[in-house]
């Protein structure tokens, strides 16, 4: 009986010889630097409207914030081609992946820097957000949706939410010719269509202004991403509530940060794990910034990044049973176990603490 021998692989020659974002490139995908030697592309595993790939090539590694989808340049090729690993190997080794376009990997794309719209977008952005608002209220499901999540009214009110119904928007704008403009914002697809219908919206407000949308669907079982958002430079959620503070809570989801503001920390979210360290100069006042990041590889990963950036400054805060703030804002007693845990983490030097009431 014959037995077979595996093919020997250097494998760690073939990664350093194949650059991850080459291949991904080569595969056709657009990459977005957002770094040195990171990049954001539309992940190819799943019905990805924005960005949610992770690349970063210091490490050779993926991580899609979408679908959960992680490795290096070898199962990359496993997954995009449906092959094994050896054969994988043997393609890469072998270059019958071409890196035909590696140029297109450090291709600048236009992206939209929300903070700075002109006027008539700015009327567009602020219009959109006021009948958010308006729907939500008028939903019993999605403010039930907002209500089941731990987030009180005062905070839904005060924090802007709205509920995208799919056709008042549309309407609206139709009667008032901002079909173009909310099209050109993302808002409207090219059909009419709303961007973020059935889906609760949650902004970024500065200054009173409607900054930026993201959109959760109500239901986890429904088709497509649970989050939708506009295109462009993800702006930093809960900016102004940090900006100049002395504390700082870095919360990795939407809804970890909503209810990091119910519970009046001054915290803020880049709506996942990655933000470049040329964008934290808004934390320059800030003594200490504790981490709330989800326990798996992407945020244990994203909490060393972070320690490597603030220093000392730097204070992860590990929860229970590998929960997320936003699972202890459901739970009776969450607050309280969130504070006590706090309260153990601070500086012994340390003796205000601004989470209010």
């Amino acid at each position: 009986m014959g037995v077979s021998v595996a093919e020997p692989f250097d494998v760690a020659a073939i990664k350093r010889q194949h650059r991850l974002s080459d291949v991904l490139a080569a595969a056709g995908l657009v990459l977005r630097k957002t770094g040195a030697d990171r990049f954001s592309a539309r992940c190819p595993f799943h019905e990805d409207h924005q960005p949610s790939l992770l690349v970063d090539d210091r490490d050779g590694h993926y991580h899609c914030f979408g679908c959960r989808a992680h490795g290096d340049v070898i199962s990359f090729v496993m997954r995009r081609e449906g092959v094994g690993f050896a054969e994988a190997c043997r393609r890469l080794d072998g270059q019958e992946i071409r890196v035909r376009a590696a140029p297109l990997a450090r291709r600048e794309v236009f992206e939209r820097r929300w903070d700075r719209l002109p006027l008539d977008q700015q009327v567009v952005m602020n219009t959109a957000g006021a009948i958010y608002q308006h729907c939500l209220w008028r939903e019993p499901r999605a403010l039930g949706y907002a209500r089941s999540r731990g987030l009180p009214d005062w905070l839904i009110r005060q924090c802007a939410l709205g509920y995208a119904d799919g056709h008042t928007l549309e309407g609206y704008l139709r009667r008032r010719s901002g079909l173009r403009v909310a099209q050109d914002l993302g808002l409207l697809r090219r059909d009419g269509s709303e961007f973020l219908q059935r889906r609760l919206v949650i902004p970024e407000l500065r200054s009173g202004q409607f900054l930026w949308f993201i959109g959760r669907r109500l239901d986890d079982n429904a088709p497509g991403p649970k989050y939708l958002a506009l295109a462009g430079e993800r702006p930093i959620l809960g900016f102004e509530r940090v900006a100049g503070r002395r504390d700082a809570f870095l919360c990795e989801g939407v809804f970890d940060y909503l209810v990091a503001v119910s519970w009046h920390l001054p915290a803020f979210s880049p709506c996942g794990t990655s933000l470049p360290g040329e964008r934290l100069g808004f934390l320059a006042r800030a003594h200490v910034v504790y981490g709330v990041l989800d326990a798996d590889p992407a945020g244990r990963a994203a909490a060393e990044e972070f320690g490597t950036v603030l220093g000392e400054r730097w204070q992860p805060l590990s929860l229970p049973d590998g929960c997320d703030l936003a699972d202890l804002g459901q739970q009776p007693g969450g607050r309280a176990t969130f504070f006590a845990l706090l309260a153990g983490a601070q500086p012994p030097q340390r003796t205000e603490m601004s989470h209010g009431a």
